[in-house]
């Protein structure tokens, strides 16, 4: 029973990691901080590959966690995490293959939206501030580590979707 437990809950512990792991200081260039979407990664990944592995409440607790920590605009990542896993359970939808260049294409789409969206709510925040070359190293190096997380969790939704 408790094995059961621990089994089924290691994708979550890995999605809470992930949250604390961007969050810590990662400096490049020039001392600036820079924060690689790790988090948008790997919560991307596990929807793609097991949709019903995380329940909307799970979707918005952990979205929700996210902005926190973040502390900018509450809910964003929430409605963009939402959307996502609602097109993923359409029937018909566009998200349905796991072809990794099909999936590569979207995530980068859907995070380049995301991005946009965000920077465009954060200029009417209150700190007004847009760092464009800290958005743009951590949007490339995203995308260049999806194909890990890609790899990575495709195998752990394989293990643990039973």
């Amino acid at each position: 029973m408790i094995h059961h437990l621990i089994f089924r809950s290691i994708p979550y512990f890995f999605v809470v990691f992930f949250i604390f792991l961007e969050f810590t200081p990662n400096y490049f260039f020039e001392s600036q901080v820079i924060k690689p979407y790790m988090f948008y990664t790997v919560l991307y990944c596990w929807i793609i590959h097991d949709f019903k592995k995380f329940s909307i409440v799970w979707i918005l607790i952990f979205c929700t966690f996210y902005d926190l920590i973040q502390q900018e605009i509450v809910g964003i990542t929430s409605i963009f995490f939402l959307i996502i896993n609602y097109l993923q359970r359409k029937e018909f939808n566009d998200l349905i293959s796991l072809e990794f260049k099909e999936a590569w294409i979207k995530f980068i789409l859907s995070l380049t939206m995301y991005l946009c969206v965000f920077s465009f709510a954060s200029l009417f925040s209150v700190n007004n501030t847009l760092a464009l070359k800290t958005i743009t190293i951590s949007f490339v190096l995203s995308v260049m580590i999806f194909p890990l997380f890609f790899s990575v969790i495709e195998k752990l939704s394989r293990k643990f979707k039973s």
